[in-house]
């Protein structure tokens, strides 16, 4: 399975803190490849489909940048398919839990 890397980041790889079992403990949580779904169109465009709370990671970190028009790398499978911004950011409208982005070059 193809992984996709924004800004240097792969997505499969990043660390969401959880609360502490107990005292002394540290807990993450990670989403396999398989939670992290992405197309590329004949335009150019990249669309990713991620669970809420990675999107929240990948802002709260930096990974997508706050500014809607700062260009950033993405790359699949480790090769850089370009520079990106988002363009669409929408929640998913039968109730899981995902957003849709998508980038444009």
């Amino acid at each position: 399975m193809k992984g996709i890397s924004i800004n240097g980041s792969k997505l499969h790889d990043i660390n969401m803190p959880l609360i502490p079992y107990s005292c002394g403990v540290v807990a993450s949580l990670r989403y396999p490849k398989e939670r992290i779904d992405f197309e590329c169109s004949e335009d150019g465009n990249v669309k990713l489909t991620v669970p809420t709370r990675l999107v929240l990671e990948m802002y709260r970190t930096g990974v997508l940048p706050q500014d809607k028009n700062q260009i950033f790398p993405i790359c699949i499978s480790g090769k850089s398919i370009g520079a990106y911004r988002v363009v669409n950011f929408l929640y998913s409208n039968d109730h899981s839990d995902v957003v849709i982005i998508t980038f444009q070059r």
